[in-house]
């Protein structure tokens, strides 16, 4: 059986940032750095996910695997539980046979190293996890609108009375660079998120996200830091 997957998602038709994926990002399209570091990392195959024709120009480039993301699956409302799960179901159809894990790199998270793919691999070797995903530390006071009022998304103690950094204690914000989930938990829980779970802990440099032309100038700024 395969141990790992790479799949890598990149529908086109991005609201915030149209042409997303293949937009210039450090002299590359934005995919090819995640694709560049999967290929590095060399944890298992490649496989991209897209609709559109210049991904997968890009892709082929590489010698990845490229699946025809159907058209109900490239729309802004799909989950990426979805979208892992036809994965799967394609690379089963095509190959006989399932990977043990399924790694999620999204090419909005450049900021990631293939040292940190391994890592990650290294971790779900051990067999002591179902998931494994990449966070960053954070101490963010989040709010969202609950109806008509604003609601409090952060540690407190009740009746909004905020507790401090010390009593909170450690936080962690998702940076969507690396999601790892066991294939069979997946396809039983429908989630990419599959106790017992695991924190792989990354830089907080790497913690940003492309997502608006604001994001993509201020990633590049870190990306071109690092580079040098």
């Amino acid at each position: 059986m395969t141990e790992f997957v790479c799949i890598i998602p990149a529908r086109c038709g991005s609201r915030g940032l149209p042409g997303k994926n293949t937009t210039s990002f450090c002299s590359r399209p934005l995919i090819e750095w995640t694709i560049l570091h999967a290929l590095a990392a060399n944890v298992g195959s490649v496989v991209v996910c897209t609709n559109d024709s210049v991904v997968s120009e890009i892709a082929t480039k590489h010698s990845c695997e490229i699946y025809d993301e159907p058209d109900e699956l490239a729309k802004d409302m799909v989950s990426m539980e979805s979208v892992l799960l036809w994965t799967l179901e394609r690379y089963a159809e095509l190959h006989g046979t399932k990977p043990t894990w399924l790694m999620l790199l999204q090419c909005t998270s450049p900021l990631k190293l293939a040292s940190h793919l391994r890592e990650v691999a290294a971790i779900a070797r051990t067999g002591a996890f179902n998931s494994v995903f990449s966070v960053v530390p954070s101490a963010h006071c989040c709010w969202r609108m609950s109806g008509k009022e604003p609601s409090a998304e952060w540690m407190h103690r009740g009746d909004r009375k905020r507790m401090t950094r010390q009593e909170a204690g450690q936080q962690w914000t998702e940076n969507g660079a690396i999601y790892a989930v066991k294939s069979d938990r997946l396809l039983t829980d429908e989630t990419r998120f599959c106790p017992p779970m695991y924190l792989y802990e990354m830089p907080l440099w790497s913690g940003f996200q492309v997502d608006t032309p604001e994001e993509l100038a201020l990633i590049e700024l870190i990306m071109r830091a690092r580079l040098q």
